[in-house]
C-alpha cells in the first residue's frame, strides 16, 4: 500500500493505474474502471481538485458502489458521473477508507496466541471494532503444519508429521455458525488461534464506526471490491456480530498525542484485567498517517511496554525491514509482525500467509 504523500499528490493517471495494480489479482472489474479513468484526461481535473487523502480511488470507487452507480467504463458511466457528481462528492467528502477486513484476523490471531494469555487488546485505527474480535471467529487453514507443544521451556514448536487438509480452528470464545475466514499458509504458524483468549479490549479512532448503523453497514460493505462477494459476506456476517456486542470504541486523533492517548487506553485496559498480556495491533493504517506521524505511532507503542503487532505494507512501519529474507508466495504484500520483528508476508486481506523459517 502507498504511503499518504503518493495518495495526496500523485498525478491522476499514476494514482488510478497503481490502483488498476492493487485490484487486478481479485477485482477484474475495479481494474478495468480504473485503467479507463487513467485514459480519461476529461475525469482528471475533477478527481484532481479533491482535497488530500479523499483522492483515494478507492474513495471513488466505494462512493460508486454506495449510490449505486455504473462500474463499467465508457459514456454512460461519464454521464451518470456528470449528474451525480454533487452526491459522489459528498460521499467522498463526508466518509473514509476505514475497510476495516476481518479477514486479517486470521494472520493475527496466531501471533496473539503465540503470546501468554489472555491478551488485553488496543487496536490503533479500529474503524467499526471488526479486527477487535478475533477470539470470535473460526479460521479454515489449509496446509498447515500444525505446532507441537514442547514442554522444555525455551524449545520452540516443531512441525508436525502431518498438515493434512484443510483445518477450522476455533477460539472458545467463538460460537458455532461464527464467521469463517479462509487462510493459504506456508511456513509454521507461531501459535495457534484456538489458544486465543481475550480478556479484554479497545479501540481508538479518529472516527469510530457504529457497527449497528445501517448507513456505516452500507458504506464498510461498499468498500469490498466487486468480484470479493465471499469478502463481503463475511464482512456482513462479522458487522451481525458485532452489532449484538460493539466492541468498546474510543475517539482518539492519534496524530495529536500519541504516547498520552496510547499511555492512557492501556492504564485503562490494565485497570480492568491487570493479569492480562496488553497487546497493541494495527491494520492497513499507519499508510494513511505522514512520515513523521508514523514515527511518533511507533516511539510511542514501543515506549508503552505493551506487546506490538504490525500488519502493514512494505515500508510503511519505520524500523521494519521491508526486504523478505526468503521467497514469499505472489500477492504476499504485507507483513505481519511481532515487536517491530517481521514474523511472515500475507496477502492484504488474510487470505494467504507465508511464515518465516525460524530456529528453536
Amino acid at each position: 500500500m502507498k504511503g499518504s504523500r503518493f495518495l495526496t499528490t500523485a498525478p491522476i493517471d499514476e494514482l488510478y493505474n497503481w490502483f488498476a495494480d492493487e485490484t487486478a489479482a481479485t477485482s477484474p472489474t475495479w481494474e478495468r474502471l480504473c485503467r479507463w479513468i487513467a485514459d480519461t484526461p476529461e475525469l482528471h481535473p475533477r478527481l484532481d481538485a479533491l482535497p488530500g487523502q479523499t483522492r483515494q480511488p478507492n474513495r471513488l470507487l466505494a462512493a460508486i458502489r454506495f449510490l449505486d452507480g455504473p462500474t463499467e467504463p465508457g459514456s454512460p458511466f461519464l454521464t451518470w458521473l456528470d449528474q451525480r457528481w454533487t452526491d459522489v462528492e459528498h460521499v467522498i467528502l463526508t466518509r473514509t477508507t476505514q475497510t476495516n477486513e476481518p479477514g486479517r484476523c486470521a494472520v493475527i490471531a496466531p501471533v496473539l496466541a503465540s503470546l501468554p494469555q489472555p491478551v488485553a487488546l488496543l487496536e490503533l485505527g479500529s474503524s467499526a471494532g471488526l479486527c477487535l474480535l478475533p477470539d470470535h471467529y473460526a479460521y479454515r487453514y489449509d496446509d498447515q503444519p500444525t505446532p507441537a507443544t514442547d514442554t522444555d521451556a525455551g524449545s520452540g514448536p516443531s512441525i508436525a508429521a502431518d498438515s493434512g487438509p484443510a483445518k477450522v480452528t476455533r477460539p472458545t470464545a467463538a460460537a458455532l455458525g461464527a464467521p469463517e475466514f479462509p487462510c493459504h499458509v506456508t511456513g509454521l504458524a507461531p501459535g495457534d488461534p484456538a489458544d486465543l483468549r481475550v480478556a479484554a479490549r479497545l479501540g481508538l479512532d479518529l472516527n469510530p464506526l457504529d457497527p449497528t448503523d445501517p448507513g456505516t453497514r452500507r458504506w464498510l460493505r461498499a468498500l469490498i471490491w466487486p468480484g470479493e462477494e465471499d469478502r463481503e459476506e463475511r464482512l456482513a456476517q462479522a458487522l451481525e456480530l458485532a452489532s449484538a456486542s460493539p466492541p468498546p470504541l474510543r475517539q482518539a486523533d492519534l496524530t495529536a498525542d500519541p504516547a498520552a492517548t496510547i499511555t492512557a487506553a492501556l492504564s485503562d485496559l490494565r485497570a480492568l484485567t491487570p493479569d492480562a498480556t496488553p497487546v497493541i495491533t494495527h491494520s492497513a493504517f499507519l499508510a494513511y498517517l505522514s512520515r513523521d506521524d508514523r514515527q511518533a505511532v511507533v516511539d510511542a507503542t514501543q515506549a508503552s511496554g505493551a506487546r506490538w503487532i504490525s500488519f502493514e505494507g512494505p515500508g510503511v512501519v519505520p524500523g521494519i525491514d521491508a526486504t523478505p529474507p526468503d521467497p514469499i508466495p505472489a500477492n504476499a504484500t504485507f507483513a505481519v509482525s511481532l515487536d517491530g520483528d517481521p514474523l511472515g508476508w500475507a496477502q492484504a486481506h488474510g487470505r494467504s500467509v507465508h511464515w518465516r523459517s525460524r530456529t528453536a
